[in-house]
């Protein structure tokens, strides 16, 4: 038996959409939902009503923390959930919930995470530091960012602890599930996710920005007193300003952490990256991202074939797509193609949007091209642990790169930079092993001055040139690295049509 508790004070526009997905649960056991009113002057006791819930009135004091003790008092579930009245709950929500604490004795309490209903424009980097936040403090105890609208504990767990009851800060999320950690464990389930308004959210970015730091404020301030009252060790005197150190530290050492791994390219702090490889070889694998992208990919398809050399092409599915008798070239002028994800969003990794755009470009050129590939490049760089893990489980590995020709950087000091200024930045940077970074497009798009690279055609013969003179040869990254170029190899062959192989 499940007892979902909803606190609600006039929410008689939001409330009905709540309602009827928790009634449309697919759970196949027994649950209950009761909407504790807590003094609502417009319908909402009567739509909870209209729904089968109970309602519990609770007018005594305006709290959501009030509203919830008393709705989980007057629960009949061993399990109780929380939930809010702005939130929709995807089908399988209290299924996954049963199944959890079924499969798990030893768990006490779990909660997820939460997703906006229409998201504002810095919500990715939200997602990806709450995610980032449970991932880190899970490996060590409890997770750290809970949500309110999606938790939910075992009722003797919370009945012999005294509740939501004399908890000062964040009862109903971080005060709750420490409380709960004591006689069990609580655990982070990404995939038990719910759909929140953003009603808490719409405001101006300083009040957003003055509002965190008053919840940054506030959490330091409860972490403190929690660990004044365990660390018995330091004296009365040092031990708040050691505590204050120690958690400042930690927080700089975190947020320093995650961004390294996050933007660099080359670290391997979420997992394994292909970045180089250790030789001492003079070779050195020539790599073009976001193509193809006519007619630049064509023409550094040429500048290849004359050179005898092959390269590796990260493509983007889109791009695929658009021009697939130039993707079937690259295949079968012996080059490699990689994937680049289908749509090449800027902060793909934050969410598990990464991992799905980088399966639907799988599938993308498994149907256009008749191969799966084996190396992934993620855009721009960026990387998160989940997205790695995902990688993981399609058999794939991640490739970035040592040396770049980054093209913002070269324009920035060098204003227009001619082919030659190019070429030295980029050779210059090349060590025995390297994978060098260049472009034959620009994401997605297409026709248009980021997309032209006809920097890129004029300065490759000259990349080629120097670097053939410093005694290096070409080679792919499956060659570098000693790895498939395909998982299960080519399946059929790659007709190219006669205006492609022409070009």
């Amino acid at each position: 038996m499940i007892s979902i508790v909803i606190p609600a004070l006039n929410e008689e526009k939001l409330l009905p959409d709540c309602l009827r997905s928790l009634r449309n649960q697919d759970h196949a056991g027994e649950y209950e939902i009761i909407v504790a009113d807590n003094g609502s002057t417009d319908n909402t006791a009567d739509i909870a009503r209209q729904f089968g819930a109970r309602v519990i009135t609770c007018s005594e004091e305006k709290s959501v923390f009030y509203a919830r003790q008393v709705g989980a008092d007057a629960a009949s579930g061993d399990i109780i959930a929380q939930a809010d009245a702005d939130t929709v709950y995807p089908e399988d929500w209290l299924r996954r919930i049963a199944e959890k604490f079924a499969s798990r004795p030893e768990v006490v309490a779990i909660t997820g995470r939460f997703v906006y209903r229409k998201s504002p424009w810095w919500a990715g980097c939200e997602y990806f530091l709450r995610r980032f936040g449970n991932w880190i403090t899970s490996l060590f105890g409890p997770p750290v960012v809970i949500s309110g609208a999606t938790l939910a504990f075992r009722r003797w767990a919370f009945e012999s602890l005294n509740g939501y009851r004399g908890l000062t800060y964040s009862a109903d999320q971080i005060g709750i599930t420490n409380r709960l950690s004591k006689l069990g464990k609580v655990i982070y389930d990404k995939d038990l996710y719910v759909i929140t308004s953003s009603r808490a959210v719409q405001k101006p970015v300083y009040v957003i920005i003055r509002d965190l730091f008053g919840h940054l404020s506030r959490w330091v301030l409860f972490s403190i007193r929690e660990q004044m009252r365990s660390a018995h060790r330091f004296t009365w005197k040092t031990r708040p300003r050691r505590l204050a150190t120690s958690l400042l530290s930690i927080l700089v050492f975190v947020v320093s952490f995650s961004s390294y791994g996050y933007f660099s390219p080359s670290s391997p702090v979420f997992g394994k990256v292909y970045a180089e490889e250790n030789t001492k070889n003079k070779v050195v694998a020539l790599t073009f991202d976001d193509g193809p992208n006519e007619p630049y990919t064509s023409q550094i398809l040429d500048i290849l074939a004359a050179n005898n050399i092959k390269a590796t092409f990260f493509v983007i599915g889109k791009n695929v797509e658009l021009y697939p008798d130039i993707a079937k070239r690259i295949i079968a002028e012996g080059s490699v193609l990689g994937n680049h994800s289908y749509s090449h969003d800027a902060n793909h990794a934050l969410t598990e949007f990464g991992a799905k755009d980088l399966e639907k470009n799988q599938e993308t050129i498994s149907n256009t091209l008749g191969v799966l590939p084996y190396l992934y490049r993620p855009p721009h760089g960026k990387k998160s642990p989940w997205e790695l893990q995902a990688i993981k489980k399609l058999g794939m590995i991640e490739v970035t790169w040592s040396v770049s020709a980054n093209d913002q950087h070269i324009f920035a000091v060098f204003g227009h930079p001619t082919p030659e200024i190019f070429a030295r930045e980029i050779v210059k940077g090349v060590d025995p092993g390297a994978i060098v970074l260049l472009h034959d497009g620009y994401g997605t798009q297409h026709d248009n001055a980021k997309a032209d690279r006809s920097l890129t055609v004029k300065t490759l013969p000259l990349i080629i040139a120097q670097l053939k003179t410093k005694g290096y040869s070409f080679v792919t990254v499956p060659e570098l690295l000693n790895v498939p170029a395909y998982i299960g190899g080519i399946v059929g062959a790659l007709p190219v049509s006669s205006s492609a192989a022409n070009r």
